[in-house]
């Protein structure tokens, strides 16, 4: 054995604890040398997934470092997935407060993150050979009265301090994104060299399981057709280093809900931003919609009548905000096939934010719409509901690729808003004749 090959493995959380047992371990003396390897220490333009597979193959011993119960074991799992030593090599250092190890470490006596459970870590690897095939690596490790056992003892006390660190029960009540931000130039984000860390709540909210290396670039090109806030924190970036506060970002809507991006944080060296940190807070629509709908609508406006009006600004939006715009371009500026499909993305899109606040209205399904219409109109009501199902299909199924069938559906969905109008409309007068004495 020439050399003797360790792969760490940890939580992204714990990075720093990791690095400090590999310098660690570097820094007594061995009559083998020792290559410590840790995902952090991956090159630039490697792939990730390659590289470790590479990497933990390549190791004689396998060491887990579990501070937290909270860990997010997921990498570690596949990593050890991938040992395929045929001896026992396999450490996990769990912390004093998790009575065992996770499932798939359990089959492997676990040692506590305490000076002594690290300390006898130390031994079995330098001195005992019970994880080097019998070799010993440095018998004076155990020698009382040895420099070396000095070294080991102040070893074992930092890194049992960090793991006692760990054991702060630490609450994050909110979704976070951490990006790392490099420029290509002055002023320009890079985006494929810009990293994003967050927490498993803020990185899933967005649709995404953390992987070590995540760029800016990965989050951007998937979020960038449905959401405003990612260009709209780009434009930020550019400005902040100068000491600029950041400006307020688009809400956007998640199957989890309405949430409204934070920059809560940002750390500047030398007029460049280094970190950005944004949360997610989600917005509750009734709370909020005290301060906006009510602002407009009286409060002891009748609840019909303040529904109807609801209902009837959603009717317009998708007239003028999602129909006429997209219409107009596909009879003028005959758009590409590319151009096209991005439209129907765009009005699809559209249609289930528009969905999402006739929910949060308590407007949404067949019986709402019947309770808030006379019953000679629930007729139409069914016509025209089953008329924009169809229509909307047509466009999920089979998207039309270019202009003149792009024109015919958004006309159709037009046609369907003019029926939903007209409803409302005489709805809303028949209300009003009734809340305001006409009858």
């Amino acid at each position: 054995m020439d050399s003797l090959g360790i792969f760490v493995s940890h939580g992204h959380k714990y990075a720093d604890m990791a690095k400090s047992l590999k310098t660690s371990l570097l820094s007594l003396r061995s009559n083998k040398s020792l290559n410590v390897m840790l995902s952090e220490d991956m090159p630039a333009g490697r792939e990730w997934r390659k590289w470790i597979d590479e990497n933990v193959r390549a190791a004689d011993v396998f060491v887990l470092l579990y501070p937290h119960t909270s860990m997010d074991m997921n990498w570690c799992n596949y990593e050890i997935g991938r040992f395929y030593q045929s001896d026992d090599n396999v450490v996990c250092i769990r912390n004093t407060n998790i009575p065992k190890s996770p499932p798939v470490f359990e089959p492997y006596q676990a040692i506590e993150g305490d000076k002594g459970g690290l300390t006898k870590f130390i031994e079995d690897l330098f001195a005992n050979g019970a994880l080097t095939k019998g070799n010993v690596l440095n018998p004076d490790i155990t020698k009382v009265s040895s420099q070396d056992r000095a070294c080991v003892s102040k070893i074992a006390q930092e890194l049992a301090e960090k793991f006692a660190e760990a054991r702060v029960d630490e609450q994050l009540y909110e979704r976070r994104l951490v990006i790392s931000v490099k420029y290509l130039s002055p002023g320009k984000l890079d985006p494929e060299q810009t990293i994003i860390e967050g927490n498993d709540d803020g990185l899933k909210l967005l649709g995404f399981n953390y992987m070590p290396g995540m760029k800016w670039s990965d989050i951007r090109s998937a979020l960038v057709s449905s959401h405003e806030w990612p260009q709209e924190l780009e434009q930020a970036i550019t400005t902040m280093g100068s000491g600029q506060l950041p400006p307020p970002l688009s809400p956007f809507r998640s199957p989890s809900g309405i949430f409204i991006p934070v920059i809560v944080k940002a750390e500047i060296v030398d007029r460049k931003l280094r970190q950005v940190f944004v949360i997610f807070v989600p917005a509750n629509s009734e709370r909020l919609g005290a301060l906006f709908e009510g602002s407009s609508l009286p409060r002891a406006m009748p609840a019909t009548l303040k529904s109807l009006v609801q209902l009837l600004r959603l009717i317009f939006r998708a007239r003028w905000d999602i129909l006429e715009p997209r219409r107009s371009e596909a009879r003028l500026k005959q758009p590409t096939r590319e151009r096209c499909l991005e439209i129907v993305n765009q009005v699809l899109s559209d249609y289930d934010e528009l969905n999402g606040e006739l929910a949060d209205l308590h407007l949404a399904g067949d019986d709402a719409f019947h309770g808030l219409f006379d019953r000679e109109l629930w007729d139409g009501i069914d016509a025209g509901g089953k008329e924009w199902l169809e229509i909307v299909g047509r466009l999920r199924t089979n998207p039309p690729e270019n202009a003149e069938d792009l024109s015919n559906v958004l006309s159709a969905l037009r046609n369907n808003n003019a029926k939903w109008m007209s409803m409302g409309a005489t709805q809303f007068t028949r209300a009003v004749a009734q809340y305001c004495g006409m009858e």
